[in-house]
């Protein structure tokens, strides 16, 4: 993988018209084309080839750009929904002066947070999100869904809601929902993807992990599964999404960790004992390492 700029929440900001931020972690934006050139004037790295540090959801409502995802080029216009991941690599070549657009930046902290069920997830849609980054919707589908990034907005603004988090939680939710229906109507139209051997690795490795997790820790368990060996399984991770086997493994563990962290009536023995750890004390040191607090500690916050 590429040493490439990443893109923070913080940088964003010189490029906005309008920006309504939950704690950075989500952030619903406005910008045009004359906002985009002066935060690129701002930063050099913006022009050039980057990957964003969060999942990036455009909707463009006017004009047109050049951009180019995987150094696929792509001209997008009004009524075009793209999906930016945090593995690919985008460039911003041209942008009409008229050109204007709603997005949301989502960071993965945000979506953790929410305990999404991730054991049976689609890899293949991942796949196919990543090699059709860029979908065309109709007037229609556009104007709806503009209408639940003002909602996400409004929820944003309840700054004084005694439950805030939990209504932009599900305000982001209801998106992706409305936004999974459109784009369900829309996936017999899209391209196939076409693999390459290391992307399958990524694929397979990420169905195995999201299945044995929480009871199989180690590297080689999967490379054996892959018929390949744990450095090349290691290597070809570094490659595709820039973390390592062992990474995935425990950023996984931790996502499964705080689930049952969050459940009521679950000890913190019961979760190591699930999570397959050999004791509670091995659990606390895992996840005190990762987070900085412990189990209890984030139980109760």
């Amino acid at each position: 993988m590429e040493k490439l700029p990443v893109i923070e929440m913080s940088e964003l900001r010189n490029c906005v018209v309008e920006i309504d931020s939950y704690q950075d972690v989500l952030s619903v934006i406005d910008m045009d084309a004359a906002s985009i050139e002066a935060g690129m004037l701002e930063n050099e790295a913006s022009s050039s080839p980057v990957r964003m540090q969060a999942l990036v959801m455009i909707m463009v409502l006017q004009g047109e750009a050049k951009i180019s995802l995987d150094y696929v080029s792509y001209t997008i216009a009004a009524n075009c929904f793209i999906t930016i991941m945090p593995v690919h690599v985008c460039q911003v070549a041209e942008i009409s002066p008229d050109f204007k657009c709603k997005l949301i930046f989502v960071k993965k902290s945000f979506i953790d947070d929410y305990h999404i069920d991730r054991r049976s997830p689609s890899m293949a849609n991942f796949m196919l999100i990543r090699k059709n980054p860029c979908t065309e919707f109709s007037p229609e589908e556009t104007k709806h869904i503009g209408r639940y990034f003002q909602l996400m907005r409004e929820k944003v603004r309840m700054r004084t809601h005694s439950f805030h988090k939990e209504v932009v939680q599900n305000s982001f939710i209801t998106f992706l929902l409305e936004l999974g229906n459109i784009m369900m109507g829309k996936k017999e139209s899209l391209t196939r993807p076409t693999l390459t051997r290391k992307e399958e690795i990524l694929s397979e490795f990420l169905q195995l992990l999201f299945t044995h997790v929480r009871d199989r820790h180690n590297v080689s368990f999967y490379a054996e599964k892959l018929f390949i060996t744990p450095q090349y399984l290691s290597l070809t991770l570094k490659e595709q999404t820039g973390k390592s086997a062992n990474k995935w493994i425990d950023d996984a563990l931790m996502v499964e960790a705080k689930v049952l962290l969050k459940t009521p009536r679950i000890t913190v023995q019961q979760v190591a004992d699930q999570l397959n750890f050999s004791d509670q004390s091995t659990f606390g040191k895992f996840f005190k390492k990762q987070t900085g607090v412990s189990p209890m500690e984030y139980r109760k916050s």
